[in-house]
């Protein structure tokens, strides 16, 4: 039996959000790295080197367990540890570190790797936590149309007929590989969004095929999301998608009832039948998938439902928060308060204990918080991100795509994002003074700054939401730490 259980690579799967923030299941041929991660890196801990004096090790200052039950409990060191399962031998011996000099036994030693490759010990009784090291990935919008099949009630992009025309895609192309190449990153991650965009089917797969081509001449890896409403993916359309090696986000926002009334058709019917058949054909196909699901007042009471129908059909899943479009003094009523959030979220974690999927839910539960996935941002906009409308024209966020400030034809369209000092800015979690102090930092990254700034009218303040990821972090630790529990104990 195990002293120590954190999630395996095969329990890490890919979990797309509508903020900017993926994650990869580990390729077969990229052993020891991710493809795309662009909220930060998960984390590079590794065993302690050859030659460590594994005697000198103790707890981290910082260590937090929560208990499971008699026999084991979840540990972790906030904002910088994977999260663990510990059993009552090896939160023994944590007490017991450092050791008093005697030679540690073969099973001491091993445990207390493992412990330290969780990031739970360290060698002095220093309680800092490092930053997280800097992203790697620039990614991009192309919203390809601003045209679209549904009429959702919460979409902050007004439907029109705007096209992106081929040129200009090969232009934002261009645009962000070079942006790439003058920053230093290794990789670039593209989301085809809109309006809806397999509206321009061929043009998107155009662009996914130019930006390989272009990307590989430049020595950058390049991976592509489409962020779709499901109702065009015909067995056609996510064979194609397959081929080009693109993954797809489907938002669906609950069961039937529920979806139709958020999210219609252009003329008033119900889209969810046709979102669900195209989820389930991309995945036939061999599309990577999964489903965004965006809490507003409308659904918040009705997502366990939707949830255990969803692990029923192992679909991966992650949650977002509906963001108002306006300043709050104009808010739309969409918006669950904060008790009903909290309440709605905390069902929908029971739906998954009571049936945990294989894969980890850290970074699907919670609106841009990567429990175990240091961050000093909670989303990548105006740092390492760029949103290009159907003219080139570039944005800070896809929420804010009216504000353009920069476009493709700019040398470093990045560099003037970052430099323009109006509207939102995504600051560094270490730089906001209500957040620097609080041990959640590093994996909560500060909360969403467009909020922020509809909220107070600046992007130094503390998140609206900060309550209700202070109330929520426990829960999502405990509720993984079961999952890892469930799933040893029956593979072992």
């Amino acid at each position: 039996m195990a002293h120590v259980i954190v999630a395996s690579d095969d329990q890490l799967t890919y979990v797309p959000g509508d903020c900017g923030c993926l994650e990869y299941r580990r390729p077969p041929d990229q052993l020891g790295q991710f493809l795309i991660n662009d909220c930060g890196l998960w984390p590079t801990l590794k065993p302690p080197p050859d030659g460590t004096d594994l005697r000198r090790l103790r707890a981290h200052p910082l260590l937090r367990t929560l208990a499971l039950d008699q026999h084991y409990a979840v540990a972790f060191v906030p904002s910088y540890s994977r999260v663990a399962v510990i059993d009552a031998w090896a939160a023994a011996l944590l007490k017991r570190l450092p050791t008093d000099g005697s030679t540690p036994t073969t099973e001491e030693r091993e445990t207390v790797a493992q412990l330290a490759a969780a990031g739970l010990l360290s060698e002095q009784a220093d309680s800092r936590v490092p930053p997280p090291a800097p992203p790697t990935t620039l990614v991009a919008w192309l919203h390809l149309t601003t045209a679209c099949n549904l009429r959702c009630s919460y979409c902050y992009s007004a439907p029109r007929n705007e096209v992106m025309s081929a040129a200009t895609a090969c232009q934002a192309v261009d645009a962000v590989v070079r942006t790439a190449v003058r920053h230093g990153y290794r990789s670039i991650l593209l989301k085809y969004a809109g309006g809806e965009p397999l509206l321009q089917l061929p043009l998107l797969l155009a662009t996914q095929h130019y930006a390989q081509t272009t990307a590989a001449a430049q020595n950058l890896q390049v991976a592509g999301a489409v962020l779709s409403n499901g109702v065009l993916l015909d067995q056609r359309a996510a064979t194609q998608l397959a081929q080009a090696g693109l993954s797809v986000m489907v938002s669906l926002d609950g069961m039937a009832g529920v979806h139709d009334a958020l999210r219609p058709t252009v003329n008033g019917n119900p889209s969810y039948q046709a979102a669900m058949r195209g989820l389930k054909q991309a995945r036939a196909a061999g599309v990577p998938v999964t489903v965004g699901i965006t809490v507003t007042a409308g659904n918040v009471n009705h997502l366990p439902e939707f949830v255990t129908t969803l692990l029923a059909e192992d679909l991966p899943f992650g949650i977002s928060f509906y963001r108002d479009h306006a300043p709050a003094r104009l808010a739309d009523g969409l918006r669950p308060d904060e008790q009903q959030l909290i309440e709605g979220m905390r069902r929908v974690y029971a739906a998954v204990a009571a049936r945990p999927p294989r894969w980890s839910v850290l970074s699907a539960l919670l609106d841009r918080a990567h429990p175990g996935a240091a961050h000093q941002r909670s989303c990548a906009s105006g740092e390492h991100y760029l949103v290009i409308d159907p003219h080139g024209r570039i944005a800070r966020c896809q929420m804010t795509i009216m504000e353009t400030l920069t476009s493709v034809d700019a040398q470093d369209p990045l560099d003037d994002l970052r430099r323009d000092p109006s509207g939102a800015h995504s600051l560094p979690v270490d730089a906001k003074a209500g957040c620097r102090s609080c041990e959640w930092r590093y994996w909560c990254g500060g909360g969403c700054a467009v909020t922020i700034h509809r909220a107070t009218g600046c992007t130094e303040a503390r998140s609206p939401s900060c309550a209700i990821y202070q109330a929520l972090f426990p829960d999502i630790l405990r509720m993984e730490g079961q999952r890892l529990l469930h799933w040893h104990q029956h593979t072992a």
